[in-house]
């Protein structure tokens, strides 16, 4: 599933080689969950990606 510059090694033919289904990109389980931002507002990844940030800028700045 390719919609911009970047495809994931991990999504052959339209199949997941990690999940075994259908790529659906950001899902639970995906490489790029809570790692990526998605335009999609639906994307899973999105509030995982957005609690990972807060953390990480919480330890920022702890340790001020």
């Amino acid at each position: 599933m390719s919609k911009g510059g970047w495809s994931c090694p991990e999504c052959i033919d339209g199949k997941c080689l990690i999940l075994k289904k259908v790529c659906t990109p950001g899902e639970k389980g995906c490489v790029l969950y809570g790692k990526a931002l998605f335009s999609s507002q639906e994307s899973p990844s999105n509030e995982a990606f957005e609690k990972r940030m807060e953390r990480k800028m919480n330890r920022l700045l702890q340790k001020e």
